[in-house]
């Protein structure tokens, strides 16, 4: 739950909620208080909230973008070229599971 992802650097719950919880819920009544007065009282505080919510949730997309493409160009390195073709050219075709293919078809057709 408060493991932060590698790919996105934000925990699920912030994410989510918009802050980090606490392990411990407070014991003192001053820190009481004190988490009371961290939320939201008035309508400018919660749209900020929303809005630094909005930015945070961005911020992962962007950041999983990034990695998708760092983690495909790391696995494009070690492709091989693909093989090119030219009308005439003779290819091997592997029909291991065309008859399977041929029965999922519509009904018109019989398998021999």
């Amino acid at each position: 739950m408060s493991t932060i992802n590698a790919s996105t650097g934000y925990t699920p719950f912030h994410l989510h909620i918009g802050r980090t919880p606490r392990l411990l819920p407070p014991l003192v009544p001053d820190e009481i208080n004190e988490l009371r007065n961290d939320f939201p009282n008035d309508i400018a505080n919660a749209v900020e909230a929303i809005v630094a919510l909005k930015t945070d949730v961005a911020d992962a997309h962007d950041a999983l973008l990034a990695t998708r493409v760092a983690q495909a160009s790391a696995a494009n390195v070690h492709r091989s070229t693909e093989p090119s073709f030219a009308v005439g050219d003779l290819v091997y075709l592997s029909t291991a599971n065309r008859r399977r293919e041929y029965l999922n078809g519509d009904n018109k057709r019989v398998a021999k």
